[in-house]
């Protein structure tokens, strides 16, 4: 949400899925300064955020598994990430299910900044029976492509 939205959403957490055991991620983050605050979360005391290892596999809605689609590449190394059309997913599920209209803002958030494959996102709300809410979510989008 952060990346794709120019931190305009900036949360204090870093999540990672992680096929490796739990003993293994303490073990591992212990050795560069990490300390272990709760069962998934970890912190560093050169730095204010926070790192989660949530237990896989991804999913969104009734989408489970699902395969991130985006990627970022941070020297060498390549990380696997929510693309921004699985990210709003992800946004769109939280007001979906829980009524958060500020996902809803957030899943506009980004596709302020970033294309979206409108038909992708159709077939999931359909499939998790949200096509009422998907429309009204249109309706917002189009306004948002409309002041450009």
């Amino acid at each position: 949400m952060s990346i794709y939205t120019d931190e305009k959403h900036a949360s204090r957490d870093l999540d990672f899925i992680s096929p490796a055991a739990q003993e293994s991620i303490s073990s591992a983050l212990a050795e560069i300064g990490f300390k272990n605050k709760e069962s998934k979360y970890f912190v560093h005391p050169d730095s204010d955020l926070y790192v989660e290892f949530p237990s896989g596999p991804i999913g969104i809605g009734a989408q489970s598994p699902l395969k991130p689609e985006g990627k970022l590449k941070v020297n060498k190394t390549v990380i696997m990430m929510l693309s921004p059309t699985q990210s709003v997913m992800d946004r769109l599920a939280a007001w979906f299910y829980w009524n958060d209209r500020r996902s809803l803002i957030h899943a506009l958030w980004i596709c302020e900044k970033h294309p979206v494959n409108l038909d992708k996102l159709k077939k999931w709300a359909v499939k998790e029976g949200e096509q009422e809410k998907f429309e009204a979510f249109l309706i917002e989008y189009k306004k948002l492509k409309t002041k450009k």
